[in-house]
């Protein structure tokens, strides 16, 4: 078949809108949805400080190639950084480690490790061994200390926004999720495009460039924009039930007898979204803070009827906290 946008030959199937597409068409397509996403949005403006967090995986670094390619148009535009949190997981992370340094050094990005170690007290492979005690599955700590971390140190950084790597298929994932736990505050709050800024100010906005695209295309773009791909998996996250892989699963079989699932799941999430003002779910940003408290150890938001934030509490059980 030949690219619908001129006579070379396709090399790709875009079966939601039956386009074929070849090698440079295909990577401008796919730019050009990320910029689209930016504007509809408006995730960020030149004069933004935007800082990336960057796992060095796939996602991440078309995420920050693509951040760096629409403000480095602008002279005055603040230097994009990124932010790698090292969670100390033996045979893992030295791999992507090694990939950011490398993609970064090109792209000309400073790029600031944070290790878990030094900012949490142990590792994540310190911690497994108590992880039955602490009735918590290793994801559940990463993520947990992962965002934390991100936050803080975008913060210190003086962002204005922390990009993520949330794709299509990881916004759709957590719509499901939150679906099947019938967590319908939890959709509000967390929109496809990011967190609705809070007003208080040591909470950082996170945007996702990339919530429209599929992981497949992501994986596609790296190969034809020779960014390179860590290979080696997480030994840690096979181990337990995880409700998003199967939710996954679930959707990946449908969408092989209907290509536009995911998209639609993406529209009825935005949707939702649609019928509650804006002005009244940053309220409710606002109110759940007040009423939640501040984490009497680190003066961070807590949840309901507590007096530490679950970062914290996790501190806590792993006696890493007083």
């Amino acid at each position: 078949m030949k690219c619908n946008y001129c006579s070379n030959e396709a090399v790709y199937h875009r079966k939601i809108s039956n386009e074929f597409v070849c090698k440079t068409h295909f990577i401008k397509t796919v730019e050009k949805k990320i910029r689209k996403t930016i504007r509809k949005y408006k995730m960020f403006s030149p004069k933004d400080k935007v800082v990336v967090g960057l796992s060095g995986g796939k996602d991440s670094l078309v995420l920050l190639f693509n951040v760096l390619e629409l403000q480095k148009r602008y002279s005055d535009s603040p230097v994009v950084e990124a932010i790698l949190i090292d969670e100390g997981i033996e045979g893992y992370r030295a791999e992507s480690i090694e990939i950011a340094e490398r993609m970064c050094k090109e792209w000309e990005t400073p790029l600031h490790i944070v290790k878990i170690k030094t900012d949490f007290g142990k590792t994540i492979d310190e911690i497994i061994p108590s992880l039955e005690e602490l009735n918590v599955n290793a994801c559940t700590i990463c993520g947990t200390v992962r965002r934390r971390l991100l936050n803080d140190k975008s913060y210190e950084l003086g962002a204005d926004c922390l990009a993520i790597g949330h794709n299509l298929d990881d916004q759709i994932e957590t719509f499901m999720q939150n679906i099947v736990r019938n967590d319908l505050k939890q959709i509000l709050l967390h929109p496809p495009n990011g967190n609705i800024k809070s007003d208080k100010k040591e909470i950082v906005q996170r945007i996702k460039p990339l919530m429209s695209i599929p992981e497949t295309e992501i994986t596609l773009y790296c190969y034809y924009k020779e960014i390179p791909i860590q290979i080696t998996p997480c030994p840690y996250v096979e181990k337990y039930y995880i409700l998003r892989k199967k939710i996954q699963d679930f959707i990946n079989i449908l969408e092989n007898q209907s290509p536009e699932i995911k998209y639609n799941l993406l529209k009825m999430n935005e949707k939702i979204i649609e019928q509650i003002p804006v002005n009244y779910l940053k309220k409710e940003i606002n109110q759940k803070i007040k009423k939640n408290g501040i984490c009497k150890i680190c003066q961070m938001p807590c949840g309901l009827n507590r007096d530490i934030c679950y970062f914290c509490e996790l501190k806590k059980g792993l006696n890493l906290v007083k």
